[in-house]
């Protein structure tokens, strides 16, 4: 790159980013009329999750341990799709995991849907819908023909006789196959007076007498006097016959459901946290960089523009990726950690500054020498993040068949909004190349070409005259026993913290269920806990009630932990007998998580693996990139610090009485990340100094001197992104958020750990490490 800028480098650079910017939030369209063509994507063509349109999210197994056949699940997943498709959703996201036999549900509400039923849907959709025609009225009759020789079936409403009253009955038009079955049934049991029934998944839906032969290829299935059908009855089994019928039962396995209002009050409340963390982020760092800060933030606003055209696609041509909740979060992270590459520039250049260098000189080898510790800092948030995906995303993915020889033995036991968290995180990150390395680089060449720009205090540099005073360092290694006994002393608070609060396991661990309600008025929490236990037929529950003080909505939370879940009847019996008890509460559902006892436990095993599987390739990864100075000693030594962090992560939901779930695990893949990220920045001019300092330097020296230049940078790149948690901590609480503070506040914790460990804890325990006298021989 040339260390030479123009002035037009930096007009252009900034005029690109704010085209880009304002593309990516409102998109490019033409209206000619009442058709709309779309050029570019904005923030409004962005596929939402269930957690923020509403939805449901559902796993059906096979019935009775039944042991199904690669092709007989692909036929499964024909039907579910076309099922989706006759109820008209198609907004779904459906995939087959062939290891534990089960397929994986995903389905937003539609746009303005207010009556959709996801119980009723997802009874129809799990239905084996096998229908026959028998000789007799039994189900053990002769069969007939059966679904398969079902040409179509249409719902109608009319008279089926010559003078007969209008009653609603499903047509039936029959292939050339079922044509001639039913031809031949007909004909014999015509003369005989003989009747056939006609049987839905061993229910009987009509039984009739058979008068004359029927040839036409057709029929039509009516129900009885007593029990005449309704329209919404021969709709839904018209469509179950046009769909065909599943090779097997379906049990749904885990089922979630969360309401529309719910999700966009979510959505609200974290386009709110997004756009006061940056705001806090540009003043931050134009008070402390000046002039490279306030360019990091233009560069930084292009970064998360180009974060979200990668989620909408940007071109129409391009896929929109689901949006969940945390995947916002990893955006608003990726916001904080986005300006560490321009904080170690910043710091490198008024370092160089204060040296005395030129501006040009400091510029050049500011960038020069802050290049490496970005570059060996961001790729460990790149390991996590691709951890994450391919631990916790769908099985046909890239990720996931990458690391399919770690995990394996789990099948996709998928977590949607972890693998959303891991892509806006790891699409963050690379880009945070583009825009924190090359566009912010090019823009300070740019300013520092223009005459009135040329200012060195722009840059960091002291005022002329002002006296410079020199910072006495630190002896951060002389206190390392200090350091390494705090920490131990550390966990093992949190360890009897966890042995008297007791440690607990939500129900996505454990299995069971978990209803989310929303009331009106007060009630007397044992009459609803008594109303509740009998509905549910469990005595085991545990009740708790909040507030979402941003929209006055007040939640009743219903756990029953352990191996029992519930059911759609039994969701409908609790609203039903909550309402009748309590008419003035007004009780409605909010959200439904349930998990069977065996998922559960296959998600926490694959999320411990996922966090060792993470710590090895990060011990790998320094050992080989810091070989020349003991890389596999100081690897050793951050993963020890590591160690601590993750203790301080887990005490945070010990504290908070917070089960441990998919935002547990979350949080710790990203402290591991994060953590280690600070520590190679220390560990890298520990290298560099080797280098300048050479042997005459001891290595308690070395590491002492390496702390204290590097202290600065991680204490500011911190400050950052704890800012931008705290916004989501603050804005979680207020709207209610209960998942997104539980994920904010322990990582938020982690990181201020992070920062103690880096400095303190992993360079005392490398140095305290390398004093080891060896044992001479006798």
């Amino acid at each position: 790159m040339k260390t030479k800028g123009k002035a037009w480098h930096l007009i252009a650079t900034v005029l690109l980013i704010v085209v880009f910017v304002y593309t990516a939030f409102f998109g490019v369209y033409a209206k000619y009329g009442d058709t709309t063509t779309t050029y570019i994507k904005g923030a409004k063509d962005i596929r939402f999750g269930v957690d923020i349109k509403g939805g449901v999210n559902v796993t059906f197994v096979p019935s009775d341990g039944y042991d199904a056949t690669e092709e007989q699940l692909e036929a499964a997943q024909l039907v579910i799709e076309n099922r989706l498709v006759a109820l008209n959703v198609t907004d779904y996201e459906l995939y087959v995991d062939n290891n534990s036999d089960s397929l994986i549900l995903e389905f937003p509400w539609q746009s303005g849907e207010t009556d959709f039923d996801p119980e009723a849907a997802i009874d129809e959709i799990g239905t084996t819908a096998y229908l026959t025609f028998r000789e007799g009225s039994s189900a053990d009759g002769e069969l007939i023909l059966d679904g398969s020789m079902i040409e179509s079936a249409a719902a109608q409403y009319g008279p089926v006789s010559n003078g007969g009253a209008s009653e609603y009955f499903v047509s039936l038009k029959f292939t050339d196959d079922g044509a001639k079955a039913f031809g031949d049934a007909t004909t014999k049991l015509a003369a005989s007076g003989g009747t056939i029934s006609i049987w839905l998944d061993d229910e009987n839906v009509s039984t009739a007498t058979v008068n004359t032969a029927i040839t036409d290829g057709s029929a039509i299935i009516t129900s009885s006097v007593s029990n005449p059908f309704t329209q919404e009855q021969v709709v839904k089994m018209a469509r179950q016959i046009n769909s065909g019928a599943l090779p097997f039962a379906l049990t749904v396995d885990s089922y979630s459901t969360v309401s529309p209002s719910l999700g966009e009050n979510s959505l609200s409340a974290m386009v709110l946290a997004g756009l006061i963390a940056f705001a806090l982020i540009v003043v931050f760092m134009t008070m402390l960089y000046r002039l490279p800060g306030f360019l990091a933030c233009i560069a930084l606003a292009g970064q998360v523009a180009a974060t979200l055209a990668f989620v909408s696609g940007y071109f129409p041509v391009f896929e929109s990726f689901t949006m969940t909740l945390p995947g916002i979060a990893g955006i608003i992270l990726a916001i904080g950690m986005g300006v560490d590459a321009n904080v170690i520039t910043a710091e490198r250049i008024k370092e160089e500054l204060k040296n005395g260098k030129s501006l040009d000189g400091a510029l050049k080898s500011g960038f020069a020498r802050g290049l490496t510790p970005i570059v060996d800092g961001n790729v460990t948030i790149v390991i996590v993040a691709i951890v994450l995906m391919g631990a916790f995303g769908p099985s046909d993915g890239m990720f996931a068949k990458a690391l399919h020889f770690v995990f394996f033995a789990f099948g996709p036991s998928t977590a949607g909004t972890i693998y959303a968290f891991g892509y806006t995180l790891l699409t963050g990150v690379l880009l945070n190349f583009v825009f924190g390395v090359f566009a912010t680089r090019v823009m300070i060449r740019g300013a520092a070409s223009i005459k009135a720009l040329r200012n060195p205090w722009l840059y960091g540099a002291e005022k002329p005259g002002k006296e410079k005073t020199e910072k006495k360092p630190i002896d951060v290694v002389g206190l390392r026993k200090r350091f390494l006994t705090i920490s131990s002393c550390l966990m093992v608070a949190i360890v009897l913290c966890a042995v008297v609060l007791g440690v607990h396991l939500d129900t996505e661990f454990t299995g069971g269920a978990m209803i989310t309600l929303s009331y009106e008025g007060s009630f007397t929490m044992s009459d609803v806990q008594k109303v509740a236990s009998s509905a549910l037929e469990n005595n085991g529950l545990t009740l708790q009630t909040g507030e979402n003080v941003a929209t006055g909505d007040q939640t009743l939370k219903i756990s029953m932990p352990g191996t029992e879940t519930v059911t759609t009847e039994q969701v409908a019996k609790l609203l039903d007998s909550l309402n009748e008890s309590c008419p003035d509460n007004n009780f409605e559902q909010l959200s439904l998580s349930n998990v069977s006892a065996a998922m559960g436990t296959k998600f926490l095993q694959k999320s411990l693996v996922a966090v060792v599987f993470a710590l090895v390739l990060i011990l790998l990864y320094i050992a080989l990139r810091f070989k020349n100075i003991g890389g596999l000693t100081g690897g050793m030594m951050a993963v020890l610090a590591l160690v601590n962090d993750l203790m301080v992560v887990f005490g945070t939901f010990v504290l908070l009485r917070t089960a441990l779930d998919g935002n547990f695990i979350a949080a710790m893949l990203t402290i591991l990340g994060y953590s280690i990220n600070d520590t190679v920045v220390v560990y890298d001019r520990i290298r560099e100094n080797r280098t300048l300092m050479g042997k005459k330097a001891s290595f308690e020296e070395l590491v002492n001197h390496s702390v204290n230049q590097s202290a600065r940078r991680t204490l500011i790149t911190t400050i950052t992104t704890v800012m931008a948690l705290g916004v989501m901590c603050i804005v979680a609480k207020l709207y209610g958020l209960d998942s997104i503070f539980t994920f904010a506040f322990p990582l938020m914790m982690g990181m201020i750990s992070g920062v103690y460990t880096s400095l303190c804890v992993s360079t005392s325990a490398w140095v305290l490490w390398s004093e080891r006298k060896p044992k001479t021989k006798a």
